[in-house]
């Protein structure tokens, strides 16, 4: 495939959430109960993994990663909305932040699996994948008689009776009292009522714009910080430091990456309720725009600042430039970049590589400071910017509000990792590697420090009280 190809591949799984996103906002995310949702999203999770698991072509791979895309734009909205409404306000940032755990534990899972597939993966490896998302289907059922509904969802809808249920089931081992359960419902119905005729564009209005804005420039923020594209092309940027052998477990770098992010996760779910969701936002935020300006200063040594635009390959002084160009491989022996065109070698015995074999101090220093820094950048992503965004757009809107205000951040965060995944190899070959991670990180500072005055610290508050204060600042 070439660049073009392979950023829409990325690309189409963010495409995919967008319409995912468009279809709740349409046929309304309060008419069906979150846990109605989350079983629907989950039969289409599968409908994407078979397709993608039989794709033989890039259409169907296409076809079967945008369907993915469709019902993980549409988790990634409803899932930290329920868990945020069934979680006790001491605790809810923390369960929230356990969902992204259990994301970046699937990472480094998954990339396991592959690597164990790989050389059978003509064989088994389609009928494994499909095997997989079938039987995630059968334990999200079998877990679903098991997890009660909201009751906030619940008592917005008038099941009351229910919603005592569910609420005992979620005090237990605490007794609470028939007195204490009445009056924690009529004070939903209250905030209900106040907000019940809410329409999509009462988001728009004074009193919620100002939510919806922090929101939205949270997610924008996250996706600007390059996450997406870091994460699509680590392997690539592995082999182009000269770290990974082109013929090498290709599958190692995502799995070493996913370890650490997954670390980083669960140290955000045991900080986030404790730290509180402003100051661990903060703290990753510099964090990961630190490690981007080393990542962009270890592709100087790399690179240099060649544009990848030769007509020649003869043009290109450095190797880390050299196999950028999908038309252009490095020769080790002779030391300089040469077309993969035979007949335009001079020797057509020349051994060109897709990768770089560290010779000098500089490449050396380079590549493990390439490595460090992507590690770090990555890590640092897990710790606040990964999870934070999604906590605080579960907690700032009302009920009546609270999905569709969450499809419309969450359509700014697939827009945005669709337009950087779809840009990077692009914009690295017209402004280089070094100068593209630059770029995200002051797009990452520059975007939250906008907004982050405004942010609201939501630690240990009731989402009604949260959504209330928000909306009356607002006016």
């Amino acid at each position: 495939m070439d660049p073009m190809q392979t950023e829409y591949i990325g690309a189409s799984t963010s495409l995919g959430a967008i319409l995912g996103l468009l279809i709740i906002i349409t046929f309304g995310g309060t008419k069906c109960s979150r846990k109605t949702l989350l079983l629907t999203d989950s039969i289409v999770y599968v409908l994407g993994f078979v397709l993608v698991g039989v794709a033989t072509d890039y259409t169907v791979c296409i076809a079967g990663r945008t369907i993915l895309g469709i019902a993980h734009g549409v988790s990634t909205m409803i899932v930290p909305v329920y868990i945020g409404e069934i979680s006790p306000k001491e605790y809810r940032g923390l369960f929230i932040a356990f969902n992204t755990a259990a994301l970046n534990l699937g990472l480094p899972l998954g990339f396991g699996l592959a690597m164990a597939l790989e050389p059978h993966v003509v064989d088994i490896g389609r009928w494994v994948f499909i095997s997989n998302g079938a039987i995630s289907l059968v334990l999200v059922s079998l877990v679903a008689l098991f997890v009660p509904n909201s009751p906030r969802d619940l008592v917005y809808h008038g099941r009351l009776e229910k919603a005592q249920e569910v609420i005992k089931k979620l005090n237990y081992p605490d007794i609470i009292s028939q007195d204490e359960m009445v009056e924690e419902i009529n004070a939903l119905i209250k905030a209900f009522d106040e907000n019940r005729e809410s329409r999509f564009m009462d988001m728009f209005s004074a009193g919620n714009l100002k939510a919806l804005g922090i929101a939205c420039v949270l997610q924008i923020a996250k996706q600007s910080s390059g996450f997406s594209a870091l994460q699509y092309f680590s392997g690539y940027l592995f082999r182009l430091s000269g770290l990974l052998p082109e013929s090498g477990v290709k599958q190692l770098p995502n799995l070493l990456l996913g370890l650490v992010q997954f670390i980083m996760a669960v140290g955000s779910l045991l900080t986030i309720d404790h730290l509180g969701r402003r100051r661990l936002l903060l703290i990753s935020t510099i964090a990961m725009a630190l490690g981007l300006i080393v990542l962009g200063g270890s592709f100087v040594a790399l690179t240099g600042f060649e544009q990848i635009n030769k007509s020649r390959c003869e043009g290109y002084s450095r190797c880390g430039s050299c196999v950028l160009d999908t038309k252009c491989g490095w020769a080790n022996v002779a030391g300089q970049c040469m077309s993969r065109k035979l007949d335009n070698m001079a020797d057509a015995s020349v051994a060109l590589s897709g990768t770089c074999h560290l010779q000098s101090t500089r490449d050396h220093v380079g590549s493990w400071m390439a490595v460090v820094s992507l590690i770090f950048s990555l890590g640092s992503f897990a710790l606040g910017l990964g999870s934070i965004p999604w906590v605080i757009q579960a907690e700032m809107f009302s009920q009546a509000l609270r999905s569709n205000a969450g499809s419309v951040a969450a359509i700014a965060n697939w827009m945005f990792s669709y337009i950087w995944t779809v840009s990077f190899l692009q914009l690295a070959f017209v402004i280089t590697l070094p100068a593209i991670f630059w770029l995200y990180a002051v797009l990452l500072v520059t975007i939250l420090a906008s907004v982050y005055w405004m942010i609201p610290e939501t630690k240990g508050r009731a989402l009604e009280e949260i959504a209330a204060d928000i909306s009356s600042t607002s006016d």
